[in-house]
């Protein structure tokens, strides 16, 4: 695979990583009072730097650009490498909006809040660089980095049994990492042994020519670490239970970021590195996909618990990437990558709308609610929204991107697509059951849940511009898919130029 680079004549990505934690670094020295505002200044300068880069960049064809490398240990040659094409690109995007998202809706946070926002910034810089890292070393420094801040998130400002999701977090998560590395030593190695090369850089690797017996073993390796972040059915425990025991912020990053890394991991890595072996896969990702998508759809129908409801529909939709991902063809990948950025822009939304009602209401159990779009319909409206995309609703993000996994899939497994679409249905039930639970069902509601749902009130400026670019997002995408799929359609076909020759 050759690949023509554009140098950055501004280290535009470095500073992207560097802001935050020079931002963090400095909440160190600064009094509480600060933290709230630096924090939010600072995610959006750094989502500025993203959204340039998003409309800056050259789609007509296919570049790593924003380019920078500069060598770190030379003897073992490992470098300091960073670029984008279109995946990377979005994905860095998606996290830089849903940071902003994250930050200014915590402006009602108390307890610890120089630490709080230090963890969140420290977080914000290990994700950009997961998506932006071309060298190996460095990205499993950022992949592992991510693991420290989210523990405490989680364990700090959680909920009751939050050192046990947090613990479970870390586990699961690590345990797969050191699968991870252990692929990438060996093929490390391997490379040495056959070309005399010292290289850990993603474009070196990338041109091993492995053999078939090899390339399954490494494909394996990857495979599970991969897996348990996204998280794939059955390594998806972990989920339901940080998403419970989180924060509202921290169900947001969760969700929206850090859960991609692991279907990114597959589009980046196991495709182009393991042509023969994701082939070999297919049946075996389908089935597992497929099993995510209904069992997981069907795990939500039957939950009471708001988060929980919203972790296992997560696992759903991750579902029908892992599909479009390993249908191996354009359709499939194209609609595997809108749908993770669908899925960013949903799952923030949805536990935000999951945090707004508990921040009102002191309970996630959906039997203590009902009515409340009477009291706050400006919420209502936006919940309804969200909660149509992420069911699919034709003219919003969910829907582009499921249509294409479809399409893509269809055209080499007409039954995987079957089951994936039919699904669907059970995904609008569970969306529509919980949106009519909690928003409507006033018959059910006592005088005094009346008396009380009264003194509520709507959303708030934070809450309000934590929300609104995130729905207007959906539409964007839903009403102008045409312009994401050329965006993306350049660095699909380089990822897939082993299986359809372009």
């Amino acid at each position: 695979m050759t690949v023509e680079f554009v140098n950055a004549t501004f280290p535009i990505i470095t500073v992207s990583i560097v802001i935050p934690l020079i931002a963090a670094g400095l909440l160190f020295l600064l009094d509480e009072k600060h933290a709230k505002p630096v924090s939010i200044i600072t995610s959006i300068i750094v989502f500025v730097l993203s959204s340039y880069m998003l409309f800056a960049y050259d789609y007509s064809t296919y570049k790593i650009q924003f380019y920078e490398k500069y060598t770190w240990i030379p003897y073992l040659g490992v470098s300091y490498e960073v670029g984008v094409d279109a995946l990377s690109l979005t994905m860095v995007w998606l996290t830089a909006l849903c940071f902003v998202a994250a930050f200014v809706w915590s402006t009602n946070i108390q307890k610890r809040i120089k630490e709080y926002f230090i963890s969140f910034l420290v977080l914000e810089a290990a994700c950009i660089g997961v998506f932006v890292s071309w060298d190996l070393v460095w990205f499993y420094i950022f992949w592992e980095a991510m693991l420290i801040p989210m523990f405490l998130i989680i364990g700090v400002w959680g909920y009751a049994e939050r050192i046990y999701a947090a613990t479970k977090f870390f586990i699961y998560t690590f345990f797969g990492s050191l699968f991870l590395l252990i692929g990438v030593v060996g093929m490390y190695i391997y490379q040495y042994m056959e070309k005399g090369i010292l290289s850990t850089s993603y474009f070196d690797l990338i041109n091993l020519g492995l053999p078939f017996r090899l390339e399954v073993i490494f494909f394996l390796l990857l495979a599970l670490g991969f897996a348990i972040k996204v998280p794939m059915w059955p390594f998806h425990t972990w989920l339901p239970a940080a998403h419970v025991q989180a924060p509202t912020a921290g169900s947001v990053i969760l969700a929206a970021v850090l859960l991609k890394m692991g279907t990114y991991g597959f589009v980046r890595f196991s495709l182009p590195w393991f042509p023969e072996a994701s082939k070999y896969f297919m049946p075996v990702m389908f089935t597992l996909g497929v099993i995510a998508i209904i069992y997981t759809a069907m795990m939500a129908l039957a939950q009471t618990h708001i988060k929980r409801l919203i972790a296992y529909s997560s696992v759903s939709h991750m579902g029908f990437v892992t599909i479009g991902t390993f249908a191996l063809n354009m359709n499939g990948l194209n609609g595997a990558i809108i749908t993770m950025i669908s899925h960013g822009f949903t799952s923030a939304a949805l536990f935000l709308a999951a945090g707004y009602i508990y921040e009102r209401v002191h309970s996630y159990e959906i039997k203590d609610l009902g009515g409340l779009a009477r009291f706050m319909p400006v919420f209502a409206t936006l919940f309804m929204i969200s909660a149509m995309a992420s069911a699919g609703l034709p003219g919003l993000s969910g829907f582009v991107g499921e249509f294409l996994v479809l399409l893509g899939t269809f055209d080499v497994s007409k039954l995987t697509a079957v089951l994936a679409g039919i699904s669907l249905i059970v995904g609008a039930g569970y969306t529509l059951w919980l949106y009519h639970k909690a928003m409507f069902k006033e018959s059910e509601l006592s005088s005094s849940k009346i008396e009380r749902w009264e003194k509520l009130r709507d959303m708030n400026t934070p809450e309000f511009l934590s929300f609104i670019p995130l729905v207007v997002l959906m539409f964007v995408i839903g009403l102008y898919p045409a312009w994401w799929v050329r965006l993306l359609e350049k660095t699909s076909a380089a990822i897939l130029s082993k299986f359809i020759g372009g």
